[in-house]
Formats: C-alpha cells, structure tokens, sequence
C-alpha cells in the first residue's frame, strides 16, 4: 500500500488547456502507428502480417516398388547420408531454421498464466494480463517494445495513471460516454485509411483485442480531463537537439543494418504406420523416390513438377532464416547447393525430407523520417508532463502495488 487516501476539489481548466490536452491523448495513439515511442528503435505499421507457415500436399499415384537399399546420389543433388536416423551433419534443421527466422523487432508476449493481479487502484484491478495486452498494442502499432522488467515497470505506471485519472474523474462527476469513445476510435481508424474491421484484424493477428486499444484510448482521454482540471500547460515545445541526437542513435542502430534473408522450402515424403525392419525399408524406398525428384528439379518453382508421380509429397510453404543465424554447416550445405539444387535426401523417424534454396535477398528495416522522430521525441516530452500532473493525482487515490519491485 502505497498512498492515502485523501480528497481535493476541482479547479476549473481553461478551454484552451483542455482542447490541447484532449488533442494530444488522441494523438498519443495515433502517433504509435508510426513510430516507436519508448523502446528507442523504430518499426513501422508494415510489419502488421501474418506469420503462419501452412503446407501444401501434391498427391499422385504411387509407383512401381523400388529396391530397398540405400539409393546413390542422383546426379545434380546435394547429398546426405542415407542411413536411417542420420542427420547428414546438420543437426535439427527445424530447430535451426525456426531460430534463424528474420526478426521484426516485434515480441508478442504470452498471455498463458498472466491473469494474476499487479496493483489495485481504488479498488480497480490491473492484472499481468492488461500489462501484456499492452505491450501487444504498442508492438501491432509500430513500436518495437520488449518484455523486460523496467518495460512492464513503465506499461503499469501508464495503466495506474490511466486508472487513477478515471477514478478522480468519476469521484468528481465526470464520465467518459460511449459516443465520445467510439467516435475516437473511428476518428483514428479514418486517419489510418482502413476499415475498423480491417483494424480488428490487424490487431488479432498480434494478440490485442480490439477492447485493450478502447481501453488505452479512454485512459489517455480521462489523463487529457485530468490535465485540464489542473490547467497544465500541454503545449510541448520540441527540443531540436533531442531530434538529432535519437534520429541518429536510430540510425546507426545496429539492428537497422541489412541483412542476408534465405528463403527454404521443405519437401517432404512421409512414411506412415510402420515400424522397426519394415519402418527402415519404406525409409528407404522413400528415399529413393526423393532422389528421382532431386534429378528433375531444376529450381523452386519445379517442386510440383518434380513431385509428379510420385504418391504423397507435401511442399512446405517458403520459409525466411537469417542466413548469419543459420549453424555452419546447415548454412555452409545451403551456400553449396545454391538454388538448382536440392539438398537430401535427410531420413528420420516420419519419413524423408528435402531441402530446396529457393534463394537469397537483402531487408533492411524501414528507415524512419526526422518527422516521425519528431514525433517520437515529443511524445516522450508529453509524457514527462503527464507524469509530473499525475503524481499529484495519485496522492488521491490508493494504489496498492501486490510487487513492491513495481512501485515508481
């Protein structure tokens, strides 16, 4: 238990004050849709795509049994031992390749476990789980925000502060209507050129509910209130120094190099419902059809053609690794094979699997403009002045933090 309880009356905010304010909370959501506001790197909205990695399977008819040895390399393959259980030397690919994938910047926190309470504000409960939903916000809406312990240490002060502007606003009189809300969020939506169901969906293939941005957007306008009850001058005068000094420390950024990006397709040919002395036959068997798909690939864009008559091959769907992430020896039989070859033909429990290079390309992260730093940079100045406003309005509620390692 933090603080007292004690209470205060209003002091009448100039109109003036009060349009400023309530113009600056509203721009507070918009601006993370463009720039990065506490996490000092900048991510813009075009990372907001999905990430799944679907497969397809091209089925045809089985052919004519093959002899069960192990199969000799076809000619313009990489190959790799045949031997049941080997891995031809480069360890678990999936793994490897999983790890390898290009970074957005972008951590989408788990929400398993986190319905446990942080701090109650007046009797209101924010739990770990508003705390993740909100670090989900500020990454779907171009932030690049981690999930370290100073990060939910600033994502809680925001939400008390929010918590604690409503509950003086109530005490006082004053509540927020739905019209008023919903007429933000479309306000934002239209600004931003998308439907609100297009934004719905935006949201949800991070892991935010549409109702944790209401909720952001509420808690900023109840702070605006709560600024012009206080006549707190919003009026941020941006330091041009500060600009340069974070556009440049963005720039030079080492995570806004360029990078290496390989994109690799999986072939697979199953074996099913087998197991020991019969298991390692149909292995092989599988094997050597993989080598008659390795002798006719010409290419990625040959998978199907290459798979044709042969029963049950399932083509992965293009996945990207960072190729300097990639262990050696996967990334060294990659770099060899190049992309008129395949590399295989790998053996393993479920059956046989191919590699394909489907070839390499260089992203670099989108540069961000001085403008958008700008913005980054007096947001961060308005959030000083909310900070120093809210201090005094905390002394009006009872915060009570269940960590004492969360207190500010």
């Amino acid at each position: 238990m933090s603080h007292e309880t004690r209470n205060s009356t209003a002091r009448p905010g100039s109109s003036k004050a009060a349009g400023r304010a309530v113009r600056m909370a509203v721009a507070t959501a918009a601006l993370l849709l463009v720039t990065g506001c506490g996490g000092g790197q900048l991510d813009l909205y075009d990372y907001l795509g999905g990430d799944s990695q679907p497969s397809s399977t091209a089925n045809a008819p089985a052919t004519a049994g093959q002899p069960l040895t192990a199969p000799p390399a076809a000619p313009g393959a990489e190959p790799v031992n045949a031997a049941p259980g080997s891995d031809g030397g480069l360890g678990n690919v999936d793994q490897a390749l999983a790890a390898a994938q290009p970074s957005s910047g972008i951590e989408r926190v788990s929400l398993k476990n986190a319905q446990g309470v942080a701090v109650t504000v007046d009797d209101l409960p924010i739990t770990n789980f508003d705390i993740s939903q909100r670090i989900n916000l500020e990454n779907a809406l171009g932030g690049r925000v981690g999930t370290d312990f100073e990060t939910r240490k600033r994502i809680l002060g925001t939400l008390v502060n929010e918590k604690v502007a409503k509950s003086k606003a109530q005490r006082m009189g004053y509540q927020l209507s739905d019209r008023d809300l919903e007429g933000r969020v479309n306000g934002m939506v239209k600004r931003m050129k998308i439907s609100r169901e297009e934004l719905r969906k935006q949201l949800a293939q991070k892991g935010v509910d549409e109702s944790t941005l209401k909720t952001q957007m509420e808690g900023s306008m109840y702070i605006s209130w709560v600024l012009a009850q206080q006549q707190v001058d919003t009026d941020v005068k941006v330091d041009q120094a500060k600009v340069d000094q974070k556009y440049n420390e963005i720039v030079n950024d080492p995570r806004m190099r360029p990078v290496t990006v390989v994109t690799v397709r999986q072939v697979d040919l199953p074996v099913e419902g087998s197991a020991g002395a019969m298991q390692q036959q149909l292995i092989y068997a599988r094997a050597v059809e993989a080598q008659q798909i390795m002798q006719r690939y010409q290419g990625c864009d040959s998978l199907k053609a290459a798979s044709r008559d042969i029963f049950n091959v399932k083509i992965g769907k293009p996945l990207e690794a960072d190729l300097e992430k990639l262990p050696k020896e996967l990334r060294g039989a990659l770099v060899k094979a190049g992309t008129r070859k395949l590399i295989g033909p790998i053996p393993g429990p479920q059956g046989v699997r191919l590699f394909a290079n489907c070839g390499t390309r260089k992203i670099s992260p989108p540069a961000p403009s001085r403008e958008q730093i700008e913005a980054a940079v007096r947001n961060e100045q308005y959030e000083n002045v909310i900070q120093q406003a809210m201090a005094e309005a905390r002394k009006e509620s009872f915060v009570d933090y269940k960590d004492p390692a969360f207190r500010p």
